[in-house]
């Protein structure tokens, strides 16, 4: 074999001395990250461990079932407020067609009275019109007795002419009398 020269450079002491402190010092630093990353790793362990539970997965699971009964809830919230903004505008129409069937109810109860008073009216005047036909009839027949008496004692033709168109002329006078009443 051949010899080999291993040739090291002289090291000075007190260099040698700093820098095997830090190579100490390196150590432990090593040593110190691999003792945080092996604690890391067993935390990660832990936090998987646990999250994969039973108790875990039955607390992920009732809060699914409390999200899809609150997305239920609020469906049948705003289904309820829908309904509630229709029956509202219902309500709105009913109050309107309320206010003008009673505006026509007083209108109609004012029109109803007033043909009221005026058929009251009319039947005084009906009454008061036979009461004046009445009183003509009787005038007419005391005045055709009083004819009737006055041609027994010999009374010329032209009036009996007279006393024949007397009677027919009381209820025509009668009459035009009573529509200009009326009208």
């Amino acid at each position: 074999m051949a010899p080999t020269f291993y040739h090291y450079l002289p090291v000075p002491v007190a260099d040698k001395s700093e820098s095997m402190l830090r190579c100490r010092r390196l150590g432990w630093l090593g040593v110190l990250g691999i003792l945080l990353v092996l604690g890391v790793f067993v935390c990660l362990i832990v936090f998987a461990v646990r999250a994969n539970s039973k108790a875990c997965n039955d607390g992920l699971l009732a809060e699914q079932v409390c999200r899809n009964v609150t997305c239920l809830l609020e469906l049948q919230l705003n289904q309820t407020r829908q309904d509630l903004l229709r029956t509202m505008d219902q309500v709105a129409t009913c109050h309107h067609t309320l206010v003008n069937v009673s505006a026509s109810l007083e209108m109609e109860k004012a029109q109803g009275l007033e043909q009221l008073i005026q058929k009251e009216e009319l039947q005084g005047e009906v009454e008061k019109l036979k009461q004046k036909l009445q009183e003509a009839l009787e005038e007419v027949e005391r005045l055709r007795q009083e004819k009737e008496a006055s041609s027994k004692e010999g009374e010329t033709s032209f009036g009996s002419s007279l006393q024949a168109l007397s009677p027919l002329m009381v209820p025509v006078y009668l009459l035009l009398g009573l529509i200009a009443l009326l009208a």
